[in-house]
């Protein structure tokens, strides 16, 4: 009998998702697809990307069929230009995923962001990832605290550490409070069905054990309930991250030091004068601000105001090869995707990231092919400059 392959099945990220959807509860789907508001900002980092468009140059001197993917960021060399974000819960989404996506990212020599919010411990990431691996941070509002989880991430081995500092305050997202969502998951009726009705996440939750905050418990109380441990961590990442707990930060840690959830030159200046030797251009996919611009179309002028030797990451939107070329020919040295990979792990289990990485890879050189491209280096230089009169704002162009 005929057997499809992976290819035949998911040959896209967007099949991915209309699979995932079915594998998971409505909860955790609820949470891995959803924005903040009406959602508007997560439908303009589509939209905007959408319009930025790229120019061909098919009569080339030689051929570009094999195009150089490979790049290199805060001095590592990666074999793309591009790699997984750090995404909170991602073990409620699918048991297991960060381990998963660990070692597809070591296999595909690709970074891997450990989100602060994982349910997978430092340590046991470190392991599988080694240098490929990096660590989000959210600042603390009690430094002592603060000063205590960067010794953990230091002394664990990491290299790079990214400090996230767009979440001030704990958000309202209206998907989430529908399902009331929340980490263990409450037990209910409505939990019990939904868990009951999605065996295989079902499983694979019964052997990997109930989701917990493993990377902040360590910094709450002994003895507290689960829900009293949950309000004492939110109050915990409660606050501003300040040029001073920044600057505090930055006298700390001695590795290298990205500051992500960047909108405005202004803050980027802001981060570099603070010590940061990397930018992330990111609006938290679309879950924080309901009224922020795309990173897409804001990056222009952040890479026009720092020059063209300061890294800049971006995030937010990207699904396909093609939108990764987007972004670097908008500026950025480094796209981080995360729903993305989330999606695959969840619609395929231990084969979904590598088949992630391998679709996107392929969608990216088939890109820089199609343009006549060279190199990821080039392709600013295929960005559109002449857009149909009257298109100006539709380019991706200006912010």
């Amino acid at each position: 009998m005929h057997t499809m392959t992976l290819d035949q099945k998911f040959p896209c990220i967007d099949d991915m998702a209309s699979a995932a959807a079915r594998r998971i509860p409505h909860f955790a789907w609820e949470y891995l697809r959803g924005g903040i508001g009406r959602e508007v900002g997560l439908q303009r980092n589509r939209q905007a990307l959408d319009r930025v468009l790229l120019e061909p140059c098919y009569l080339t001197k030689e051929p570009a069929n094999r195009p150089e993917l490979g790049t290199t960021l805060l001095g590592q060399h990666f074999d793309m230009p591009f790699g997984v974000s750090p995404v909170g819960l991602s073990g409620l989404m699918w048991p297991g995923a960060v381990e998963i996506l660990a070692r597809a990212a070591v296999a595909a020599n690709a970074p891997m962001v450990l989100s602060h919010f994982a349910t997978t411990h430092m340590s046991d990431f470190r392991t599988i990832a080694g240098r490929n691996g990096w660590f989000q941070l959210y600042s603390f509002s009690k430094p002592d605290a603060l000063k205590a989880v960067i010794e953990d991430v230091a002394a664990t081995g990491f290299e790079t550490l990214v400090v996230t500092i767009d979440i001030p305050t704990a958000t309202r997202r209206d998907r989430e409070l529908r399902v009331g969502l929340s980490v263990p998951p409450k037990i209910n009726l409505n939990t019990l069905w939904q868990v009951a009705t999605h065996p295989r996440w079902a499983l694979a939750t019964a052997m990997t054990g109930i989701p917990r905050f493993r990377n902040l418990k360590p910094y709450a109380p002994n003895g507290l309930s689960m829900a009293k441990e949950a309000e004492y961590l939110t109050e915990l990442v409660e606050g501003h991250v300040t040029t001073e707990v920044l600057s505090r930060i930055r006298a700390q840690w001695t590795g290298k030091l990205v500051v992500k959830g960047v909108m405005t030159a202004e803050d980027a200046r802001i981060a570099l004068d603070c010590g940061a030797d990397g930018i992330w251009v990111s609006n938290h996919g679309g879950r924080q601000l309901d009224a922020a611009w795309s990173t897409v179309e804001v990056l222009p002028a952040i890479r026009a105001a720092l020059g063209p030797d300061v890294p800049i990451m971006i995030d937010s939107g990207p699904r396909t090869g093609l939108d990764i070329a987007r972004m670097l020919a908008s500026g950025a040295d480094f796209v981080f995707l995360g729903r993305a990979f989330i999606f695959a792990v969840a619609a395929i289990g231990a084969r979904g990231g590598d088949h992630a990485f391998a679709l996107l890879r392929e969608e990216l050189r088939c890109t820089l092919a199609q343009l006549g491209c060279r190199s990821v280096r080039d392709l600013p230089d295929f960005l559109t400059k002449t857009p149909v009169p009257g298109e100006a704002a539709r380019c991706g162009l200006t912010p």
